[in-house]
C-alpha cells in the first residue's frame, strides 16, 4: 500500500494543484488522505473544494478552520480562541463559500482509521482527547499545539492506539519513531516554504512502514497578489504568522 498525505491546504489552489499533479505523475499512489484545513487563511476556497471533492481517490477529514467557518454557516457558536484572530476573515470565507459544499463540509469526519496488513494507521488533523471527539468546535476540542519533539508527541497522543499517527495543524514537519508508534506531519501544503508546497508519501509493505516528505516548487505570486486584489480581511496577521 502506498498513499499520499496532504494537509493544511488553507485555500491555496496553486499549491494544491502542484502537489496533486506531482502525485498523479508518480502513477503508483493508491490513495490520498487529506487531513483538513482546506479552507481559511487563503482565499481560493471554492477552487480548492472543486478540486478535492472531484477526486475519487481522496479521503478527507475536517480541520479546525473548516469547522470554524462552518459554525458561521450553520449559525452555531464560534470558537472563542479564534475570535480575536480569524473571525472577520472567516466571515469573508463564509460569504464567498459556494453553498453546494455546505453538506459535504458538514459531513467530514474528524478521524479516519485504517488497517494495512498488520499496521493500524490513524489520520487526524491534530490531537483531540477521546472524550472530546464529538464535542463541537466552540468547545475547543483540538489540543493546544505543542513543541515538535518525540517526547511531546508521546504525551500528546498517549490516548491513541495506532502504529502510525498522521496529522497536520502545526505546519512544521514532524517525523518521530518511538518504536511503538510513528508520528508524521508532512507540513502544510498551502503555507510552507515560500514558493514550495509539501506532502507526504507512506509505503507499507510486509509490515514495514517507509515515509518520505516531498517538496514541490510552484509559482505563488498569484496567490499572494490575491489578498490585495480581493481585499481579504486579516492579511497582516496571515502574512506575519503564515507567509
Amino acid at each position: 500500500m502506498k498513499f499520499a498525505v496532504i494537509t493544511d491546504v488553507h485555500g491555496n489552489f496553486d499549491a494544491l494543484e502542484a502537489v496533486l499533479d506531482d502525485i498523479d505523475r508518480k502513477g503508483d499512489v493508491d490513495k490520498i488522505y487529506n487531513l483538513g484545513d482546506n479552507i481559511g487563511v487563503g482565499h481560493e476556497t471554492n477552487k480548492v473544494l472543486d478540486y478535492i471533492f472531484d477526486r475519487d481517490d481522496m479521503e478527507i477529514i475536517a480541520g479546525n478552520h473548516d469547522e470554524a467557518v462552518m459554525s458561521l454557516v450553520n449559525d452555531t457558536p464560534y470558537p472563542e480562541d479564534l475570535k480575536d484572530k480569524f473571525f472577520e476573515h472567516h466571515q469573508w470565507i463564509e460569504n464567498h463559500l459556494d453553498e453546494d459544499y455546505y453538506d459535504k463540509l458538514n459531513e467530514l469526519p474528524r478521524v479516519i482509521e485504517k488497517k494495512f496488513g498488520n499496521k493500524k494507521v490513524l489520520f487526524i488533523h491534530y490531537e483531540i482527547p477521546n472524550e472530546q471527539l464529538s464535542a463541537p468546535i466552540d468547545k475547543q476540542p483540538f489540543s493546544p499545539i505543542t513543541e515538535p519533539t518525540e517526547e511531546a508527541m508521546q504525551t500528546l497522543f498517549s490516548d491513541k492506539q495506532a502504529d502510525l499517527i498522521v496529522f497536520g495543524h502545526n505546519h512544521t514537519v514532524h517525523l518521530f519513531d518511538d518504536k511503538e508508534k510513528i508520528y508524521f506531519n508532512p507540513g502544510a501544503v498551502g503555507l510552507n516554504n515560500g514558493a514550495h508546497a509539501v506532502y507526504g508519501l507512506v509505503t507499507i509493505e510486509e509490515d514495514v512502514i517507509s515515509i518520505d516528505r516531498v517538496k514541490v516548487a510552484y509559482d505563488n505570486e498569484e496567490f499572494l497578489r490575491g489578498f490585495d486584489e480581493k481585499q481579504v480581511p486579516g492579511k497582516s496577521l496571515i502574512f506575519d504568522k503564515f507567509l
